[in-house]
């Protein structure tokens, strides 16, 4: 499967999954309307979203849920749906200093721990996509690398991400030259 093709995958399972998160969670919608009330709501079988969802998300996600937050609108009229795109670890700051989020898509289950372990009328987190390490080569790959043993030749130039971020910590738990 090319990287094209792995990438347009993806795109679609992270797309329906976070379309699945978004209409999971518009009942969590910040009301625009101060007078309503939780009662209001449930007095409805079948509440229809609306307001504002704030969603805090990992900037890995933001052409997916851009794209997400507009088919939502539109499904939705009356809904209105904003972003926060950020770093994970700068995001759950944030939420845990006070800044209101409907929705939190963190890039790993440790950021999403910072937000979860606070408490505060957080919801159950779930997993709705992973990431798989990939190995970037020059167009053509002129130097032949097809596994992580190739990485080890001296006469490359490896780059990696930082640790701190879900696929840095994973390039140090699998590359043969982490340090």
């Amino acid at each position: 499967m090319t990287r094209s093709a792995r990438r347009t995958r993806r795109t679609l399972q992270v797309a329906g999954a976070g379309a699945a998160a978004l209409l999971a969670l518009s009942a969590c919608s910040s009301s625009d309307d101060s007078s309503s009330s939780k009662s209001d709501s449930s007095a409805s079988a079948s509440p229809k979203p609306s307001g504002t969802v704030t969603v805090f998300a990992a900037a890995s996600l933001q052409e997916s849920f851009t794209t997400l937050g507009k088919e939502f609108e539109k499904a939705h009229p009356g809904t209105r749906v904003t972003f926060n795109f950020g770093g994970s670890d700068t995001l759950a700051a944030s939420i845990t200093g006070g800044a209101p989020a409907d929705v939190f898509a963190a890039a790993s289950p440790k950021t999403m721990a910072i937000v979860t372990d606070k408490g505060d009328g957080v919801g159950t987190p779930a997993t709705f996509v992973r990431n798989q390490l990939e190995i970037a080569t020059l167009p053509g790959n002129p130097d032949k690398v097809t596994s992580l043993k190739d990485l080890t030749r001296s006469s490359l130039k490896v780059v990696l991400c930082d640790k701190t971020v879900p696929c840095g910590a994973a390039a140090q738990r699998r590359s043969p030259r982490a340090s």
